[in-house]
């Protein structure tokens, strides 16, 4: 989490925001992420959001996600055989 935060402050201040980044923007923007905070990122610590979804970011799969839905696929398949000799 603590990289990931990092990034958005880097990404950020690659966007303009060369003496770092506000305490606080105006509230319509920071919802539209249109711009960077030192508040979003603790609303986001205080809301538990790991991924840190609220910045941004998008939940990374887990290594077993592909597996997993491999096999679910398999038992669909096997369920639908089923269901055609019945």
């Amino acid at each position: 989490m603590k990289e990931q935060i990092l990034e958005y402050i880097k990404i950020w201040e690659e966007r303009c925001y060369f003496d770092g980044i506000p305490d606080e923007g105006p509230h319509e923007l920071e919802i539209r992420n249109k711009v960077p905070s030192y508040r979003k990122i603790c609303f986001a610590i205080l809301k538990n959001d790991y991924s840190l979804k609220s910045l941004g970011f998008t939940p990374k799969k887990s290594k077993y996600y592909d597996a997993y839905k491999k096999i679910e696929i398999e038992n669909r398949q096997k369920c639908k055989q089923l269901k055609l000799e019945l």
